[in-house]
């Protein structure tokens, strides 16, 4: 056996010195646009917040150090001169100076920018840590874009240029695509349409996992994507940004049987429960001469001039009968040679999550076959969750394939304040520096954004901080007062630092908090802090009385907080209202009225911030050109965050604390379930838990996803910022002191000292699942 691991060491210190990176060059992948374009694209940028007359940008690729993007900032007199090797590194470094010089914070949805009259003297050059920054997760074009126009995706891609994200997928309207393939070769219009999913699951429709549901996508779709396309795209080659395109994995809807009888193709098994009316395609023979001609038919429509990274994930989530490590290699290589033969300079861009989800269908010896059936340096790996489940070392640095180190973070674009600060801290520095390491970049994959973003921020930090933050207190303190213009944030972050930032284990945070889960007495709230720490720090953020403290972040924190702190109390009520249910009936109403108390209170806060609605719901809507179309995607909308699916077949995994999904969903559920409870309790009976949860479906869940935008709640949109704070500072005073709770039990997993985090996932064999499925493996199931 020791034999055995020393001749996988050896095989993977061969094939890490060999590692190719000449076809992952960013002086060739960035400077497809010529210097002034992209000098012009990072000026339209930077001067949205700096008058034009103080500024100086030159672009010149001799700036890359060693492949890597750097820029220069160099005050003269009363300009600001930023030099840089692309425009995405320009507006990076502009951003550089924005935090470092002129405390000013620019995040996905709040800004604090104040550059003072007399610019900062600087004087500094900063080279990037790793040839790549990279950014998003197949599944966050479903959770957190997929209402989006043009002009949102071009704020967001402001955002990215701000950061230094220099490669990324880009929003390909695949689907119009495949239409006009789909079409070419004989396939019906109902045939389509019947394959193709809503808009709010075209992730898993990509992935082969569903098709169908929610569905069909309608021509005005298929337009407006296609526009976003042509946008985005070339905006992001203008700045030296670099799009990663799709290619075909091998899944074809059901129709290709007919069409190709004399093809050979393979059954995808079922997923989450999904019947036959959504799930279980084919998937073509990679040995099949068809699997190369529709990849490339593919290839020739998404084909953009200087582009050679694709993406493909052949079995995310999914198996096909008859798998074996030969078919995998084979998949491999046909993805590949269609990719190879079609562009002589492509790269495989590959989630490593297909490895994570099922070790048992993917052991070591078939991943390497996998892996290794592509020439070093011509597939790109992300290590997906590299800040909990990190797969570099178990996989040998990936056999010798270069890969980026990942944070996921958030699963499903869920709300509820959480992070690991400290491994991101210390381990992408450590892996970065290792000897025979294949990292090559950092990169953030979450399935949802607008949430947390300190986390983000630090972790985005390690793309140019050569070495970990030293003292991570003081860090917080600094982010704090660049988002809230004061220093007065700095007590209540180092509470927040100790409490819902300090996770450090293997459990699985989901987002599914007691608010958000169907309601049942079987469920077994967990947390990794005290209430004391949260309240804490609850206190120290609303009790501020400087007047300087009122930006947008500061606003934004105040009703995040106070979310959390409910959120908190409501799973210590929830723990009475289990105990209590054996109590006498004027205890156990008691308890059950305090609980939805908790829950009122919660959607009055989240009432306080547009940030905090549902407005997806009415950016569903506004897309719409009809109302059959405004009816269907509002549908989509509504039941991916809730039942998503059918019949509640991965409920609540995208689940949100917004005020009226709070208020017109969670509670309705719980009230529902818990009044149950008592009438059976007053009538003597046993309570049909069960039963119960049939009648909440049926009154409560179904409804609310197919309720139509006529008979929608709406709520008003003018807001006070004094009686926001007022409200959370009555809110504090209400909840702050609860006599009869105890603390939620704090579970932290954490490896054995002497293996590594991915060697004890794989002893524990459990199913993890990205995108979708709830953790089964985790303490606050039911």
């Amino acid at each position: 056996m020791r034999q055995s691991v020393a001749l996988l060491l050896l095989i993977g210190a061969i094939y890490t010195s060999a590692l190719n990176l000449k076809y992952l060059d960013p002086t060739k992948l960035q400077t497809v646009t010529p210097t002034q374009v992209q000098k012009q694209a990072a000026i339209e940028i930077i001067t949205k917040y700096i008058n034009r007359d103080n500024l100086i940008v030159e672009i010149d690729p001799l700036w890359f150090k060693d492949n890597k993007d750097s820029f220069s900032l160099k005050t003269l007199e009363t300009k600001l001169y930023i030099k840089a090797s692309t425009g995405v590194a320009a507006v990076w470094g502009f951003n550089y100076y924005l935090k470092k010089y002129c405390n000013s914070q620019i995040e996905w949805q709040t800004k604090n920018v104040r550059i003072p009259d007399v610019l900062p003297d600087v004087d500094e050059t900063v080279t990037a840590n790793d040839r790549f920054r990279y950014y998003q997760n197949v599944c966050t074009a479903s959770y957190s874009f997929v209402w989006w126009r043009p002009e949102q995706w071009m704020d967001h891609l402001e955002w990215m240029a701000l950061n230094g994200i220099n490669l990324s997928l880009a929003p390909v309207a695949q689907e119009a695509i495949w239409k006009k393939i789909y079409q070419s070769i004989g396939l019906t219009d109902e045939e389509i349409n019947q394959y193709s999913t809503g808009p709010a699951f075209l992730a898993w429709l990509r992935m082969g996992n569903v098709h169908g549901w929610g569905g069909p996508l309608p021509q005005s779709w298929h337009d407006l994507q296609t526009q976003i396309q042509m946008t985005v795209i070339d905006a992001m080659l203008k700045l030296g940004i670099v799009p990663v395109l799709p290619a075909f994995n091998g899944h074809v809807p059901v129709a290709f049987l007919r069409q190709y009888p004399d093809s050979k193709f393979h059954k995808v098994t079922q997923w989450n429960k999904f019947n036959t009316e959504y799930c279980c395609d084919y998937f073509i023979d990679p040995n099949d001469p068809l699997f190369k001609e529709i990849g490339k038919k593919f290839l020739r429509e998404v084909k953009m001039t200087g582009v050679h990274i694709y993406t493909a994930d052949p079995f995310n989530e999914v198996t096909l009968k008859g798998f074996s490590t030969p078919f995998a290699q084979d998949t491999a290589a046909a993805i590949y040679s269609t990719l190879s033969d079609f562009d002589e300079d492509a790269v495989w861009l590959l989630q490593n999550w297909m490895f994570v989800h099922d070790p048992l269908i993917w052991p070591l010896t078939r991943v390497q076959a996998f892996i290794n059936a592509v020439p070093s340096g011509r597939m790109l790996i992300l290590d997906l969750q590299s800040e909990q489940w990190p797969q570099y070392n178990l996989y040998q640095m990936y056999f010798g394939q270069p890969f980026i180190w990942c944070m996921l973070h958030n699963f499903g674009g869920t709300l509820g304040m959480f992070g690991n600060m400290v491994t991101i801290n210390r381990d992408v520095y450590e892996v970065r520096t290792r000897e025979n390491s294949t990292m090559i970049g950092v990169g953030l994959t979450p399935e949802g954004i607008n949430q947390n973003y300190v986390v983000y921020d630090l972790m985005l930090e390690s793309a140019w901080r050569k070495f970990p933050v030293q003292d991570l207190e003081a860090w917080a303190a600094d982010y704090a007062r660049r988002r809230y213009g004061c220093d007065a944030g700095a007590e209540a972050w180092k509470y927040l630092l100790k409490s819902v930032y300090s996770f450090n284990g293997l459990n699985r945070i989901r987002g599914k908090y007691v608010v958000t889960m169907k309601p049942s007495f079987r469920i077994k709230p967990w947390a990794w802090y005290s209430s004391y720490d949260l309240y804490q720090a609850f206190e120290k953020l609303v009790f501020i009385n400087d007047t300087m403290c009122n930006t947008e972040g500061y606003r934004y924190d105040v009703v995040d907080v106070t979310r959390q702190a409910l959120q908190y109390r409501a799973e210590q009520l929830y723990i009475n209202v289990v105990g209590d249910r054996f109590n006498n009936r004027f205890v156990f109403e008691s308890s059950i009225n305090r609980f939805l108390s908790a829950l009122d209170d919660m959607s009055s806060i989240l009432e306080e911030s547009d940030y905090f609605r549902a407005n997806s719901f009415a950016q569903a809507r506004d897309i719409g050109t009809n109302d059959d179309e405004r009816y269907l995607y509002e549908m989509n909308a509504r039941n991916q965050i809730t039942l998503w699916g059918p019949k509640g077949e991965i409920s609540d995994y995208a689940c949100k604390q917004w005020a009226e999904v709070v208020r017109d969903y969670y509670r309705p559920r719980w009230h529902t379930f818990l009044t149950a409870a008592l009438e059976s309790k007053k009538a003597g009976e046993v309570f049909n838990e069960k039963g119960t949860k049939r009648v909440v479906t049926a009154t409560v869940e179904i409804p609310y996803t197919t309720m139509s935008f006529e008979r929608r709640v709406t709520y008003p949109n003018t807001y006070r910022w004094s009686d926001t704070k007022e409200l959370a500072k009555s809110l504090y005073r209400k909840w702050a002191y609860v006599a009869d709770v105890d603390d939620l039990p704090i579970i932290i997993l954490k490896p054995d000292d002497e293996r590594s985090v991915t060697d004890a996932k794989r002893e524990r064999r459990p199913t993890v699942t990205m995108c979708t499925t709830p953790s089964l493996y985790s303490f606050n199931l039911e």
